[in-house]
């Protein structure tokens, strides 16, 4: 694991404060008649193996529903780099969120996605959320990725080429975040057909941060994490440091510190929330805990953060490490001279965009434009685990298909692009059947491959070191333009 202390210097002009001090909405601190300190101290007890399990059942029923999807508003930045302002209802909520197109970007290409989620407790700016870019030293993140900027629950987005937009509902810092970041991500991919699903990476600042680890936890479609100076684990000392002030000192509430104390502290004293749900909230806020299902992963801190404790990263770090997790998919970068602001990180541009564009060396989507199913979807395909002939974990999936369904797998070491039912057939003439699997009520396809144990047409096809191409057909009832249909192809190497 990857802790260094000597940095280059960052000449970059972007800049992104994770957490700002606005006028404090909801109660103003008093003076508690409890004990602060002892009460704190039975409210940050470590979590039980019980409670993590809870936390992760309450998960498991959030599942991201996408309806009522629009376009609000077309515009470019200024480089002239397409911008959309996109919007979709959660929880009977209207939800908004911003895409900017790969530049340069040509339809019916497969492009790469990274989510881009924001610090502060006051919303986004989508323009100035892209504006990391400038601190990368290469161009594959402008050039090859779709960047997807939500607003989240109760908060503006706001742009400049068509003004200011509010999400509905109550804000839920790092906790119904995570619900809104996974339903745009399903809405996008839902309805924008270039967006290639194996390829889809998070970065995160600070309140951001932490979403983009919970999110990871909770949504395997995440492959790669950036954490930047984000939190961790709301019981550390600093943490209660800062809910001291507040409870005792009259402090006004700010940054992680506000978190706190409005999503759980308040409402455990008051009575509003009983001891087991305010352990609940602050649990299910702290990445930490769910080291175990968090993709490869790539942490920044600077040592001189006095919003989120550098202890926040190195906790992190120790989990991981724990598990027995290392160089190269987890990375640790701590800076002396950092502070809250990613200016101050030298060298973090020059980390970043390597990390986060070795997706475009595995497998991979190809082929297009695509056609839709009848139910108005674009079948996508996509996968787990990795292809390597020894591991024997590979699975192959495609999203978006029609439901209620058998999707058929065919191979080919060749590529095509030919018209076929309502689709279009990526495979070259003599593809081989590799299985057929069940397509779910959601529409995902899955079908493991142990590479080692195939039919034996397809095993001459799957060697160490062939390149192969693999597609999913599904039948299409009703599409007046044929029976059948397709997800587009999957180009992976078979490693040893």
């Amino acid at each position: 694991m990857a802790l260094l202390s000597t940095l280059a210097l960052l000449t970059a002009t972007a800049s992104a404060t994770a957490f700002t001090a606005p006028a404090p909405v909801g109660p103003t601190p008093t003076a508690s008649s409890h004990s602060p300190r002892a009460d704190l101290t039975q409210l940050f007890q470590p979590p039980t193996l019980a409670e993590i399990a809870a936390v992760r059942a309450d998960w498991a029923t959030r599942q991201p529903v996408v309806a009522g999807y629009q376009v609000d508003a077309s515009g470019v930045d200024a480089q002239g780099v397409r911008f959309d302002v996109v919007s979709h209802i959660v929880e009977g909520q209207r939800h908004y969120g911003a895409i900017r197109y790969p530049r340069n970007y040509v339809a019916g290409q497969p492009y790469s996605t990274l989510m881009v989620l924001h610090g502060g407790l006051i919303g986004v700016a989508a323009e100035d959320s892209a504006n990391f870019l400038l601190s990368l030293p290469g161009l594959c993140i402008d050039e090859n990725y779709f960047l997807v900027i939500p607003s989240f629950r109760g908060e503006q987005l706001v742009t400049q080429f068509a003004g200011t937009f509010l999400s509905g509902g109550n804000p839920s810092w790092a906790d119904r975040d995570v619900d809104d970041a996974a339903s745009l991500l399903s809405a996008v991919q839902q309805n924008i057909p270039d967006m290639d699903h194996s390829r889809v990476a998070a970065w995160g600042i600070s309140r951001g941060a932490a979403v983009a680890m919970l999110l990871a936890a909770r949504d395997d479609r995440i492959r790669r994490v950036v954490d930047i100076f984000g939190f961790t684990d709301f019981s550390l000392p600093s943490v209660q440091s800062q809910l001291d002030l507040i409870l005792n000192q009259g402090v006004q509430p700010t940054g992680i510190g506000r978190v706190a104390y409005e999503s759980f502290v308040l409402g455990w004293l008051n009575g509003t929330l009983t001891l087991d749900e305010a352990r609940l909230a602050w649990i299910r806020r702290s990445p930490c805990y769910f080291a175990d299902t968090l993709p490869p992963i790539q942490a920044h801190h600077g040592l001189q953060d006095t919003q989120v404790d550098p202890s926040h990263t190195q906790v992190l770090l120790g989990a991981l490490s724990s598990l027995g997790l290392g160089a190269p998919d987890v990375e640790g970068f701590f800076y002396p001279n950092g502070a809250h602001g990613i200016n101050s990180l030298q060298g973090l541009g020059d980390r970043v965009e390597p990390y986060i564009c070795e997706l475009e060396l595995g497998p991979r989507g190809y082929c297009g434009p695509m056609s839709p199913h009848f139910l108005g979807m674009y079948a996508a395909a996509d996968y787990r685990g990795t292809a390597s002939f020894s591991a024997g974990d590979f699975e192959l999936r495609a999203n978006n298909c029609r439901p209620n369904s058998v999707g058929l797998v065919f191979i080919n070491n060749t590529v095509a692009y030919v018209p076929a039912g309502a689709g279009f057939l990526c495979l070259g003439a003599g593809s081989r059947r590799l299985g057929a699997g069940l397509i779910d009520a959601g529409g995902t396809f899955r079908m493991p491959i142990d590479f080692a144990n195939v039919n034996p047409g397809a095993s001459q096809l799957l060697t160490p070191g062939s390149r192969v191409y693999a597609q999913v057909v599904f039948r299409d009832v009703g599409n007046p333009q044929g029976s059948f249909n397709f997800s587009n192809g999957l180009a992976f190497t078979v490693e040893p």
